[in-house]
């Protein structure tokens, strides 16, 4: 009985305990037990133990009965107190039961006897005091029933204390050791966790090594040789060698050979106190090709506080960054189309070249070089073409001039020459007169041939300045100079130049202003018909009065305001404001004169002339046929096809076109016949010799020129009454001169026509 119960204690906490890791660790997962090292594989559909049969529904085969008391107990989970006392309350009721029971068979025995004598055997009587003594008997049977039910009670509900108080430690050790199991999986799971998590993080940072741009290289910190233990795949694609062929290799024969190497202070230091330090160093790779590397040295510490094992390189390829630098820093010291010095680069050499000059006392000159016709170049066949041709005239400056000098582009067509004096004699006016020759080569340009040509003005170190931006100044003046004289020609820089050329820049300063600040004005010249004498037309003429300088003379600034592209402004002003007045003369009843107004080559060219005739017209409400616009023949004759179709769009505005100083320049009769003008204008300069015989045999043959033609003549400049006398006679229409009137300001020709003055007879 006791191995029995024994054994079913046993199974009751194995089954416990297996039930009890059934729910701390998942199907399938097999635990070793800390306290035995047996190996727990729960199974949740079947439990198997010695001396019962459980399945998963629960149903009980062949249990002893102390087995099945543990188990009601457990299953109605009552307290140990709780349990002894209902035993014992089973087993009272039970006694009580069989003590009732006994009693009532003791009782029906009496009855039965007591009948069967009251019935008068005489035999029952004889065995009556017998029957008393078996009274008694039965009595103390129902005695000893009711003492033995209540002594079976009291130990049934004992070993049922007993039993459940056991279960109860069972249970409670059960659970303590279950929990400490549960922590002890926590645990072991956390560090399993842990363990992978560290190994996910050398997995990803062996990763990120290996796919790094950069090169990473290991190394021992023994030195001096600090020898190399790894390398990633960057290291092997940049400098071209396998691993294996470093690995055990010293750190610095990285740096190729050592006639080639650089001094590397800085990471030495950092090796030799082991700490961080960076370097930018030039390296060599396997075939011997150069590049440049940023290199990071920081130690690794063994146990992160430990004393350093290794030393990791990071190795950054900048050679693209240095090449860029390289490039900007020789982008701001050369020109970009010609390679050339600019003028950055020209000033630092002109300062070291003055620096050698005053030492040696030889002279040095300074060469400034303009190409002639080059806006020709680009005008024509494009920016691309007069790119082509800077640069070749870069190349031959270059093959012309020696060694020691300075070849340097300002912008544009401008160049300049650093030309040091080595020695005796004067090698510059060698190198001056080579150059020429040298511009002056035919160049081809696709199709066409050109002969280019170029003006030179020299400055003299120490004569002609004494610092870089006075010598360049002064040669820029001297080439000028060189300009006025033609094509092909070089001047020397003298004092006197200075002065003309600083009232320049002041015209040129002022001339920029002049027209905001309203310092134009137009004046009128009258226009008489010879044969009626009276006026049919006034010609506009700028005029420019200044503050400070006074009238300045229109030869003085309509052609710098040419070069300064300012006369399209002034032109378009001047334009509007005589339209404006002519129509008020108009509108004032002084019949419908006819205005003239010259036009230059640069507003001729322009691309928006027709619409500006046309908006100064609309906003001004002069009638087209009373505006007459003055071209000359140089501008028409420049291209004759392009002047042809000008000319054509502006008659269908329709206004009047004239030639202005007709005979001054090149006209071909072939192309004036179809040039669609109204008016040829005589040059004063054959009017003012018409007494001679040349001058007034031409006079004559453009005034019949023009009237076969089918044109009308104007002479100009007419200030004598013979030269009245002669036109008149040989049937010139119009004239304009001193003879009758100076040009005049708007008020003074207003005053002229109400005087309704006319030509003398």
């Amino acid at each position: 009985m006791g191995d029995v119960r024994t054994r079913a204690a046993m199974c009751s906490s194995v089954t416990q305990r297996q039930h009890s890791a059934a729910t701390i660790f998942p199907a399938g997962m097999a635990v070793r037990s800390v306290a035995n090292g047996r190996c727990f594989a729960p199974r949740p559909t079947v439990h198997h133990c010695q001396g019962c049969r459980i399945t998963d529904h629960g149903s009980a085969r062949a249990l002893p009965p102390d087995a099945i008391m543990q188990s009601f107990f457990k299953r109605i989970s009552i307290s140990v107190s709780t349990s002894a006392l209902l035993t014992l309350a089973f087993g009272l009721c039970l006694t009580a039961l069989c003590y009732a029971s006994a009693r009532q068979i003791e009782a029906e025995s009496t009855r039965l006897l007591l009948q069967y004598h009251a019935s008068g055997h005489t035999l029952g009587a004889a065995l009556l005091p017998a029957n008393g003594m078996g009274l008694d008997a039965n009595r103390r049977g129902s005695l000893y029933v009711l003492l033995g039910g209540i002594l079976s009670s009291l130990l049934a509900a004992a070993y049922v204390y007993q039993l459940v108080s056991r279960n109860s430690v069972i249970a409670r050790i059960t659970g303590e050791r279950t929990a400490a199991l549960q922590f002890a999986n926590l645990r072991l799971s956390e560090d399993i966790a842990a363990r992978m998590h560290n190994e996910k993080s050398l997995r990803l940072r062996e990763r990120i090594i290996e796919v790094s741009a950069n090169a990473i290289i290991l190394c021992s910190a023994d030195a001096p040789g600090y020898l190399i233990e790894y390398v990633n795949p960057a290291f092997e694609r940049i400098t071209g060698y396998a691993a294996g062929e470093v690995i055990g290799q010293r750190l610095e024969d990285l740096q190729g050979p050592e006639q080639g190497r650089q001094d590397m202070h800085a990471i030495a230091a950092a090796l030799r106190e082991q700490r961080e330090g960076k370097a930018i160093v030039r390296n060599f790779r396997k075939d011997g090709s150069c590049y440049w590397s940023e290199l990071f040295v920081a130690p690794v510490r063994d146990d992160g506080d430990g004393p350093v094992s290794h030393f990791v390189v990071a190795q950054y390829d900048i050679s693209t960054v240095m090449r860029f630098e390289q490039e900007m820093e020789f982008q701001a010291r050369h020109d970009i189309l010609t390679g050339l010095a600019n003028r950055a680069l020209l000033r630092e050499r002109l300062e070291q070249a003055m620096a050698v000059t005053r030492r040696s006392g030889l002279p040095l000159w300074v060469v400034f070089i303009d190409l002639d016709r080059f806006k020709f170049v680009n005008d024509t066949l494009g920016h691309d073409a007069g790119d082509s041709v800077l640069k070749n005239v870069a190349e031959r400056l270059r093959d012309a001039t020696r060694e020691v000098d300075t070849v340097a582009r300002l912008g544009g067509d401008e160049f300049v020459l650093l030309l040091p004096q080595h020695g005796g004699g004067e090698p510059g006016a060698v190198t001056l007169q080579r150059i020429l020759d040298a511009v002056a080569q035919p160049l081809q340009l696709g199709e066409y041939e050109f002969i280019l040509s170029c003006c030179m003005g020299v400055a003299v170190y120490p004569d002609d300045g004494q610092d870089a931006d006075t010598l360049i100044k002064h040669a820029d003046i001297a080439m000028y100079r060189a300009k006025e004289q033609g094509r092909g020609h070089w001047q020397f820089y003298a004092a006197s130049m200075n002065a003309g050329t600083l009232e320049r820049l002041g015209l040129e300063s002022e001339l920029r202003h002049a027209l905001e600040r309203g310092q134009f004005h137009l004046e009128y010249q009258p226009q008489l018909d010879l044969a009626s004498g009276a006026v049919v037309g006034m010609e506009a003429l700028l005029r420019w009065t200044h503050p400070q300088l006074g009238r300045i003379p229109p030869a003085s600034f309509i052609g710098l305001a040419e070069e300064m592209g300012l006369i399209i402004p002034i032109g378009d002003w001047a334009l509007h404001t005589a339209c404006a007045q002519a129509r008020a003369w108009q509108l004032a009843g002084h019949g419908p004169l006819r205005l003239a107004v010259n036009l230059s080559a640069r507003q001729f060219k322009q691309k928006n002339l027709l619409h500006a005739v046309a908006q100064a017209l609309a906003a001004t409400g002069l009638a087209a046929a009373h505006l007459e616009l003055e071209l000359t023949e140089s501008m028409v004759m420049h291209d004759v096809e392009q002047a042809t179709s000008i000319m054509a769009n502006l008659k269908a505005l329709g206004v009047q076109l004239s030639i202005d100083d007709f005979g001054t320049g090149y006209s071909s009769l072939a192309y004036l016949r179809h040039f669609p003008i109204d008016v040829l204008k005589i040059d004063k300069s054959f009017v003012s010799d018409i007494a001679h015989g040349d001058d007034a045999a031409i006079v004559r043959a453009i005034i019949s020129l023009a009237h076969s033609l089918r044109l009308k003549v104007i002479a100009e400049g007419v200030e004598t009454a013979q030269q009245l006398a002669f036109l008149r006679e040989h049937g010139c229409d119009q004239m304009q001169g001193y003879l009758f009137s100076r040009p005049l300001t708007a008020a003074a020709f207003e005053e002229l026509l109400l005087e309704r003055k006319l030509l003398p007879a």
